[in-house]
């Protein structure tokens, strides 16, 4: 991968150490009232842009990424800790902390770690507010104070994420009020509760605009496609659908949730762009799925199967030689390592739960799957995939393996062999 002098990989962290220079520059000569969350619709330019004001040295996003970082996996290990012992929890959490991918976002502006440390701080405050019972108002207050962060952080990368997550949050939301009316719970426990949930929702559906990303989501209502040489290829094929002559709206839907389908095939048709630039045979490898072609929105509902196994489970175990292949794909050889362990702890999920009767841990195992699908949906190239996937692909990986540990301590248990003192 090329990097410049200031060390940042060509592509996204030079655009955004750009726009951060620049809009120091703008702050220098003008003072703060130049300065934006959001430069040119990226979060990451605008918290780079006051780091480089407060050290002037590009070095300091290291620091901020490899914090985050560290934050995110104790956030980790107190979402597995409302299920798990402390041991347990930590060492489910460690494909997080050791993950070789964040070596790479260590040193770069991006993303990623603010929408990793965004979604687990999420995850944690919603399952504080769904699980636990009989908590002050304060107590309630800060988990609801520890979500709304979360989708802030969100919402400085990702706003598009909170409109994601609105509607499966509503549904948890909304099982865990029907759940405390059965339990007879106080109603001063109740109204605080709904309160609570009246005000997380509501700050998803208010932070989930604000960057780069609506733009080209809200062009698709009224889409031309570009004039190609070639008609043929897969994104102009792709594009020529989503016209809006061609589209096919479904009459028994809302409007909204047609624009939003619309959105979620226009973004695969983006992708499918990279058909035509890229060389690298691994890129090419990862762009699958190039004969599903979304022309309206029954054909994109029907597809929701087949996301959601790209989305969740992919690569699938037929693909797992890839690791003994030549020449090597780092990516292919660790997102396989990591989708075994996912497979292995999935089904130690099951017989976990099984045995505990814990089936609140299905929360965040519910909030992951729903976000991965939409995102397999709209992201057919599995690197691409891979990224905005990763908080909810290590939040399930961590969980799985966190019920293999436990129930490999049962068995140690059964068969009367003492367990080691640590």
């Amino acid at each position: 991968m090329a990097t410049s002098s200031n060390g940042h990989l060509e592509g996204d962290p030079q655009y955004y150490n750009f726009l951060a220079f620049q809009k120091v520059q703008d702050i220098k000569r003008n003072g703060m009232t130049e300065f934006e969350v959001h430069p040119e619709g990226q979060g990451p330019a605008g918290v780079a842009s006051i780091l480089y004001l407060m050290w002037n040295n590009p070095y300091a996003v290291v620091l901020l990424n490899a914090a985050l970082h560290a934050s995110s996996f104790v956030v980790m290990v107190l979402i597995l800790r409302e299920w798990f012992p402390l041991k347990t929890s930590i060492l489910g959490a460690l494909p997080l902390a050791l993950s070789p991918y964040l070596m790479f976002w260590f040193s770069q502006i991006n993303k990623d770690t603010f929408a990793l440390i965004g979604a687990l701080l999420f995850t944690l405050g919603l399952l504080r507010l769904t699980i636990h019972k009989n908590l002050f108002l304060t107590r309630k207050l800060f988990f609801l104070l520890v979500a709304v962060s979360g989708i802030a952080l969100i919402w400085l990368v990702r706003p598009y994420l909170n409109q994601m997550l609105l509607p499966v949050t509503a549904v948890i939301l909304f099982v865990a009020f029907l759940q405390k009316i059965q339990l007879r719970v106080r109603w001063q426990e109740l109204i605080s509760f709904v309160m609570c949930a009246l005000l997380l929702c509501a700050s998803l559906a208010i932070l989930g605009q604000g960057a780069a990303s609506n733009d080209t989501l809200d062009s698709f209502d009224n889409f031309k496609p570009i004039l190609r040489v070639n008609a043929q290829t897969v994104a102009a094929r792709c594009d020529a659908m989503i016209e809006k002559e061609q589209w096919l709206d479904e009459p028994l839907m809302p409007d909204f949730v047609n624009r939003k389908l619309k959105a979620i095939a226009g973004h695969r048709c983006r992708i499918f762009i990279l058909l035509e630039s890229q060389t690298n045979a691994a890129a090419l490898k990862a762009v699958v799925d190039r004969d599903r072609l979304l022309d309206g929105s029954l054909k994109t509902l029907s597809y929701i199967p087949r996301a959601a196994l790209l989305g969740i489970f992919a690569p699938w175990p037929t693909d797992w030689s890839s690791i003994f292949s030549t020449p090597r794909s780092v990516f292919y050889t660790i997102t396989s390592i990591e989708a075994g362990m996912m497979y292995a702890g999935l089904a130690a999920l099951a017989v976990w739960s099984f045995r505990s009767r814990r089936r609140d841990i299905f929360i965040p195992l519910a909030l992951a799957a729903s976000v991965m699908t939409v995102y397999g949906m709209a992201t057919p190239f599995l690197g691409a995939l891979y990224r905005y996937r990763f908080p909810w692909w290590m939040l399930t990986i961590c969980i799985g393996l966190a019920a293999l540990i436990e129930i490999c301590r049962w068995n140690r248990k059964w068969s009367g062999e003492p367990e080691r003192v640590s």
